[in-house]
């Protein structure tokens, strides 16, 4: 088979190993859904004898680490996996003795050596471990799994830190990650190999494929605690407030129905198509789960809490018992279903690392997809957060900086926190649509025909203005040339040719998808 560049780059850096290099740690920067799941396999493939009972190399067996018990199932089956030729095993395991079991590993979670960390450092002094830690971004810096994990991390050969985010949505740093002047370093030194794969990268690959946002603007009315009323739309000044009101009324069921109603349409032309809709909380999403099944449409639950219920569902989901999965957390990390084409965002989470966790459950490819969409509410964050996406999947980001990490203490809250505090009482909402989209409203002066083509050429100019200097300098014009192509989809002209019908057409487009407010 074909390596990506990244797990190339990993067969690369193992034999650097074999021939003394004195390599003892890797950070894998790998794009959700670039393939980091099969860099365990090749550690194993080549560093690991093909029997254990065989003399030494350079180590007998691998731990692998995931945040998630669906993750850890899933890693166990990927060395099964007929594609990767591999005669190497490992197991599922918790916490006990022998966690190997006569394999060449085991794979655990987090929350599992947080809960026994001795059982993995006595493990790991019997025998010569690689540790790979996946998505190594869960254990901030100072914390109880920090201290748990060590120990493990004094005593491997090799350890190899894997992550699709690597930064944490509460500002706190990385367990482990080698820091410069407040940011990751990513550079190469004699005992630590870097390894990056774009999202950029994956996508002229073809590893996966690019993501269509179809953001859905709204209103909401709430009141405050003092009985005051409020009211503002998604994209306004009081867009915390309107989206939590909009997650909890009637907005929330009327994007239900614009994804589903074009999940349905993409079923007619591929019919393994399925759906994700992410929820807030677990009592929202069982709402949500009510009211699809009124709609007599096939779907089940499972929310976050990792129970049997909830793997078994998740277990169907795969299968195509059926397509339609309203979840929460296990979104964004621990779903691996390449047939999800339609991911419904429901969630107040608005920190980067999450978000780009959440678009990659349906950047997947499989046989026949076509399209991976995310319908989503047109709030100011998220906005933010789809424009930086954007941009990483038109070109690659010149200047690390325009990563920019959302900041606001509402928006770096945990999965589901502060989602029952009484700081409001939602009364309602409506999206703003037309027909099946919504489109922003125009409302041009009294003037003449030619006056109303500057005017709109006037807006025009000044939005995409506007985004150009979102973009780091070393990437304007590419950005700037691009851009231009996305105009002439809309229509097959240049904007001085174009009549006020046509500038209409791009004004909306450009008001929808690329707008930059202050």
């Amino acid at each position: 088979m074909i390596l990506r560049k990244h797990q190339a780059a990993t067969v690369e850096a193992c034999r650097d190993i074999l021939a003394g290099a004195p390599i003892t740690e890797i950070i894998e920067s790998v794009t959700p859904g670039g393939g980091k799941s099969f860099v365990p396999v090749i550690l194993a493939e080549n560093l690991i004898p093909a029997n254990i009972d065989q003399t030494r190399l350079i180590a007998d067996r691998i731990c692998w680490i995931v945040p998630r018990n669906s993750l850890k199932y899933q890693g166990e089956a990927e060395f099964l996996n007929p594609i990767w030729k591999t005669s190497k095993r490992i197991r599922a395991a918790d916490n006990g003795s022998d966690l190997s079991r006569g394999y060449e590993g085991y794979v655990t979670t987090y929350q599992a050596v947080g809960a026994n960390p001795q059982c993995h450092a006595d493990e790991f002094t019997k025998h010569r471990y690689i540790l790979f830690l996946d998505e190594p971004h869960h254990v901030a810096e100072g914390s109880e799994w920090h201290k748990a994990l060590q120990p493990l991390v004094d005593q491997a050969v090799l350890v190899v830190y894997a992550s699709g985010t690597l930064s944490r949505g509460d500002g706190e740093k990385i367990a482990f990650m080698p820091y410069k002047n407040g940011e990751i370093d990513l550079t190469n030194t004699e005992k630590r190999r870097v390894i990056t794969y774009s999202r950029s990268e994956a996508i002229a690959d073809g590893a996966i494929l690019k993501v269509d946002f179809k953001l859905v603007d709204g209103a909401a009315e709430w009141e405050e605690l003092d009985g005051t009323k409020g009211e503002s739309a998604l994209s306004g000044e009081e867009s915390a407030k309107a989206l939590f009101t909009a997650l909890r009324t009637d907005y929330a069921n009327q994007l239900l129905n614009e994804c589903l109603d074009d999940f349905v349409r993409e079923t007619e032309v591929y019919d393994q198509a399925k759906a994700l809709v992410v929820a807030p909380n677990i009592e929202i999403a069982q709402g949500y789960y009510a009211y699809l099944a009124g709609r007599g449409l096939h779907a089940r639950i499972a929310t976050s809490d990792d129970t049997p219920g909830a793997r078994k569902n998740i277990s169907d989901y795969k299968r195509g018992t059926f397509r339609i999965l309203v979840t929460i957390a296990m979104a964004y990390e621990g779903l691996n279903v390449p047939e999800v084409t339609h991911i419904c965002c429901l969630t107040h989470i608005r920190s980067i690392p999450w978000l780009e966790q959440c678009f990659a459950r349906g950047n997947r490819l499989a046989p026949g997809k076509r399209r991976a969409v995310v319908f989503a509410p047109a709030d100011h964050n998220f906005k933010k957060a789809v424009r930086m996406i954007e941009r990483e999947q038109l070109v690659p980001l010149s200047n690390p900086d325009d990563q920019m990490e959302l900041g606001t203490s509402e928006e770096k809250r945990p999965e589901g926190a502060g989602e029952s505090r009484p700081w409001i009482i939602p009364i309602g909402s409506n999206a703003a649509l037309d027909g099946r989209s919504a489109h922003p409203a125009l409302e041009l002066p009294p003037c003449s025909p030619s006056d109303a083509e500057k005017y709109l050429r006037k807006n025009i100019h000044s939005i995409i203005e506007g985004y150009l200097e979102t973009v780091g300098n070393g990437s304007k014009l590419a950005t700037q040339q691009i851009l231009y192509r996305r105009i002439r989809l809309q229509v097959d002209k240049k904007i001085p040719e174009m009549n006020t019908k046509e500038l209409t057409v791009v004004w909306q487009w450009l008001k929808k998808n690329i707008e930059v407010k202050a």
